[in-house]
C-alpha cells in the first residue's frame, strides 16, 4: 500500500454495507415504507403509498450505460459523474395509489438508484442522479412516478449513505478531531478518508491537509471492515497513550533473605519524548524514554551493628 496524505481511512466492503441494510430493513419496516398526499398534480388528486418489501443492497459501481440512459434523471442532471457513483438498488418496490378517489392497480418493480457519494466542506454529501423502474405501466402511473416516488426514493437514497460518520474520538487523553476529505468507492469497498487534529481539549475543526479530489491508493480487498491509520496520527495516539504514565512509579520494593541480605529496587516512568513510527516498519516504534532507577543489596553482618554494603547502582537521566 503507498503512502497516502489521510491520517485515518475507514473502509467498508459492500457486503457488511449490505448486512446492515438488511438489518435494519428487518427491525425497522418503517423506515423503508412511506405515503404521499392527497396531492393535486396538473388538476388530479394523487395519493401514493411506497414499500420496499425486500431490503436494498448497495452496489459500488456506475450504472451500466444502457440503464443509465433509461434512468429518469434528477433535476439539473444530464451526464454521469466521474467518480464517487454507486447505486442502490430494491429489488422489489410495492406501489398502491389512488387517481381521483379511484384505486390504481398495485404495482411491483424493480428499482436502481443512481447517486454520488462525495466529501464537500468537511462533510459526507450525496447528490441524487436518476431512479430506474424496470416496469412504469400507464401514463397516470408514470405521471405518479416521475413527480412523486423518483423524489422520494431519491431523498431516501441519500440518507441511506449519508449516515457514515467519522465522529470526534477522546484517544488517550488526546481529542482527535476528524476531517473528511474523500469518499471513494472502489466496486468492492466504500472508503471514507479523514485528516486528524490532536490536541488536550477540542481546538475546532482542521482544516483538510493535502485533501485529494480523486483516488491515491489501492485500499485492501481482502477485509470486510479496515481501518488504517497513518504513520503521524499513530504516533501521536502513542504519545498521548505514554504522556498517562507520566510520573508514574514502576517500581518501588525490596526482598529481604533472613540473616542474609537485603535487596532494594526502585524505578520511575518519568517520560517518553519523540515517539516515532519506523518509515519502512509500521510495527516499529522508537522514544526517547526518561526512567531513573536504582537498586542496591546490603549484606547482614556477623556482628550486630555492622553492616555492609555490597553494592548500590542507579541511573538517572
Amino acid at each position: 500500500m503507498t503512502e497516502t496524505p489521510y491520517d485515518l481511512a475507514l473502509g467498508i466492503h459492500a457486503d457488511a454495507l449490505n448486512s446492515g441494510l438488511t438489518s435494519l430493513h428487518s427491525g425497522h419496516r418503517a423506515v423503508f415504507q412511506g405515503s404521499y398526499g392527497p396531492q393535486t398534480i396538473d388538476d388530479i388528486a394523487y395519493t401514493f403509498a411506497w414499500d420496499f418489501l425486500q431490503p436494498p443492497e448497495l452496489v459500488l459501481e456506475k450504472p451500466a450505460a444502457e440503464i443509465w440512459s433509461k434512468m429518469i434523471k434528477a433535476q439539473g442532471v444530464t451526464d454521469l459523474p466521474d467518480s464517487g457513483v454507486l447505486q442502490i438498488h430494491a429489488p422489489q418496490l410495492q406501489v398502491d395509489g389512488t387517481i381521483a378517489g379511484d384505486a390504481l392497480p398495485q404495482g411491483f418493480s424493480e428499482v436502481k438508484v443512481a447517486v454520488q457519494a462525495k466529501v464537500d466542506g468537511g462533510g459526507i454529501t450525496v447528490v441524487p442522479l436518476g431512479v430506474w423502474l424496470s416496469e412504469i405501466p400507464d401514463p397516470y402511473t408514470r405521471i405518479m412516478v416521475e413527480k412523486v416516488i423518483v423524489p422520494n426514493i431519491l431523498d431516501q437514497a441519500k440518507h441511506l449513505v449519508s449516515g457514515l460518520k467519522l465522529p470526534v474520538q477522546d484517544l488517550f487523553g488526546q481529542h482527535i478531531t476528524l476531517t473528511p476529505v474523500l469518499l471513494d468507492v472502489t466496486g468492492t469497498h466504500l472508503v471514507l478518508t479523514a485528516t486528524a487534529e490532536a490536541g488536550q481539549a477540542p481546538t475546532g475543526t482542521a482544516a483538510p491537509a493535502g485533501a485529494a479530489t480523486g483516488a491515491a491508493t489501492d485500499w485492501p480487498s481482502d477485509k470486510q471492515v479496515f481501518l488504517l491509520v497513518g504513520r503521524s496520527l499513530l504516533a501521536r495516539l502513542l504519545q498521548g497513550a505514554l504522556d498517562q504514565w507520566r510520573d508514574t512509579q514502576l517500581a518501588d520494593d525490596d526482598k529481604t533473605v533472613t540473616g542474609v541480605a537485603s535487596v532494594w529496587w526502585k524505578a520511575k516512568f518519568r517520560k517518553a519524548d519523540n515517539v516515532k513510527v519506523d518509515e519502512n516498519d509500521p510495527t516499529t516504534v522508537s522514544a526517547d524514554f526518561d526512567i531513573p532507577w536504582s537498586v542496591g543489596v546490603d549484606l547482614f553482618p556477623i556482628a550486630p551493628g555492622k553492616g555492609c554494603a555490597l553494592f548500590k547502582a542507579s541511573q538517572e537521566s
